[in-house]
């Protein structure tokens, strides 16, 4: 796999990712991420909404904590509306095994409503497609899962 450098990333996401997309305006909460046994906050540095060209998507990018690379770029898609403590325990397995992260995020921080969302990390342009594919894929098992339970609860 070719190593890209963080320009050209850069340029790829400039160019083909966020180009035509909306950025969500308004302050946004800082990400948190666990390394080694320490949680580190990534700030948020923009959320750009895709939900014109991929349905669900959101872009995030994000300050790293590292001195390098300076940015990180996210591809995320919302699995729930409003998350809860059943919802990530349902969802957590496909995340491991495919090395996406879950997070409980509120995109829009003025409607109160904390989504749960799967994000991939794109370090480089060659992982952007096959991460649509993956998190796609996602949602539709996390759908099936929800279907599953319901019928479950119905049948009691």
């Amino acid at each position: 796999m070719p190593i890209f450098s963080e320009k050209e990333l850069k340029s790829f996401v400039e160019s083909e990712v966020i180009k035509d997309i909306k950025k969500i305006r308004g302050k946004k909460a800082p990400i948190a991420e666990i390394v080694g046994n320490t949680l580190l906050a990534l700030p948020v540095k923009s959320i750009y909404d895709m939900n014109e060209v991929i349905k669900k998507f959101y872009f995030f990018i994000v300050q790293n904590h590292l001195k390098q690379p300076k940015l990180r770029y996210f591809l995320t898609i919302t699995l729930a509306g409003n998350s809860s403590d059943l919802l990530v325990q349902l969802a957590k397995e496909f995340a491991i095994k495919n090395g996406l992260k879950l997070i409980q995020y509120s995109i829009y921080p003025k409607t109160l409503r904390t989504q749960l969302l799967s994000m991939k990390e794109i370090k480089n342009p060659t992982d952007y497609s096959n991460s649509i594919e993956v998190l796609k894929a996602f949602r539709k098992d996390f759908r099936e899962k929800l279907v599953r339970l319901k019928k479950l609860v119905e049948n009691e």
